[in-house]
């Protein structure tokens, strides 16, 4: 059986200063769950509006699980964080932007694999909790009285 194609998953829009904590699982050929092996903070890599170059830094990614492997002991679930704060490459999280977020080379069920593992936004959506840039123009008058 071939290989399913999975897309990433939109994991919503976060406040330039935000934390995004990303959970992902892995699984044999068997489709049975498998401890991924070789994961590192640097094997997560950042592209911003579709373009082909990563953050530069990796300053700010956090492994979930001191080990980077099963998260709580649980065997093929794993996670990292990512700071939207951390600015050592400057300007690059800001807001009005799109991202897509890659575990580059790591290797799952003797296959080495890179896992397009989600995507988000930095404060580029109009919601209902008032994320986004509005123009408010307020004018008041007054009718001479007193």
């Amino acid at each position: 059986m071939p290989a399913p194609i999975v897309y990433p998953m939109y994991l919503g829009d976060f406040s330039v200063d935000g934390t995004v904590y990303i959970y992902w699982n892995t699984f044999d050929s068997s489709n049975a769950s498998v401890t991924m092996t070789g994961l590192l903070a640097t094997d997560i890599e950042i592209y911003k509006n579709g373009g082909m170059t990563q953050r530069s830094s990796d300053s700010g990614y956090t492994l979930l699980d001191a080990d980077g492997t099963d998260l709580d002991g649980a065997t093929g679930f794993h996670g990292v964080s990512i700071d939207l704060s951390d600015d050592t490459d400057t300007g690059f999280f800001a807001r009005g932007n799109e991202y897509l977020i890659l575990v580059n080379a790591v290797t799952v069920d003797g296959q080495t694999v890179i896992l397009a593992t989600s995507s988000i936004s930095i404060e580029n959506r109009a919601g209902k909790n008032g994320v986004g840039d509005f123009a408010v123009t307020l004018t008041i008058g007054t009718t001479g009285g007193t």
